[in-house]
């Protein structure tokens, strides 16, 4: 990359800045705005000029994302995006145009699979994978927790769906029981015809991996569901 004297250092971040999830996007967000004032807005000599985008946290939020930061010929860098069906949408374009994105927050274990296709090859992240998440939970919930009969929901999203997934096969692993694998559509906010179906399976534990609108409501209406009184529930990092 050659910046001409005088010219920007420009990067960007793109990720969910709006709507339920805005504050997994805002925080990392801030983050980047944190180091660039670190830096005293300068690199070498050069002023550093941060955009962003926002992702939506899905993959056609990503897609367009991506696709209008892949055709900025200024850019050097990505850093994002927040949530992992925003890279699934978004990752081809950035990585056509000759572009690296390092995300901060992404956590899906097939994003850095050993087999992933060449289009994640723009791609890398410092945040944890699901493997090691949902496998910790997992161990937290039979060996300190001890319990034996487990319920996992997701939203349907990538990142809920492979990390109830990991829980799930960790779990059983153990000894544990899955007594129960459901799943809602994100936005939905009445969950008592899901949390039947699962006080009828009669879990000790429920593990919601959701992000935070459908969370919010979760754990809130577990409490008056009759059966559930008493269940123990986890969450992940979305929430």
């Amino acid at each position: 990359v050659v910046i001409p004297a005088g010219e920007p250092v420009h990067i960007a971040y793109w990720g969910v800045l709006s709507g339920a999830d805005a504050s997994l996007g805002e925080d990392s967000r801030q983050g980047v705005a944190i180091a660039v004032d670190d830096l005293g807005g300068k690199f070498k000599g050069h002023d550093i000029l941060l955009t962003t985008e926002d992702a939506l946290c899905t993959p056609e939020g990503g897609a367009t994302a991506a696709t209008k930061l892949a055709a900025d010929s200024t850019l050097v860098g990505l850093v994002g995006s927040a949530c992992s069906d925003e890279v699934v949408g978004g990752i081809k374009s950035i990585t056509e145009a000759g572009l690296t994105t390092i995300s901060p927050s992404n956590t899906r274990p097939a994003l850095t699979a050993p087999d992933r296709d060449a289009t994640y090859a723009g791609y890398a992240r410092t945040a944890h994978n699901d493997s090691f998440q949902g496998k910790v939970a997992a161990e937290y919930a039979y060996n300190e927790l001890k319990v034996t009969k487990a319920a996992t929901i997701h939203d349907g999203s990538g990142y809920a769906e492979a990390l109830a997934g990991v829980f799930a096969t960790e779990f059983k692993a153990l000894g544990g029981e899955i007594v129960a694998e459901e799943a809602i559509a994100k936005g939905t906010t009445d969950m008592s015809t899901t949390l039947k179906t699962m006080a009828a399976a009669g879990p000790e534990l429920i593990y919601m991996p959701l992000f935070i609108a459908e969370a919010g409501f979760l754990k809130s209406q577990i409490p008056s569901t009759t059966g559930l009184e008493d269940v123990k529930t986890m969450g992940a990092d979305g929430h």
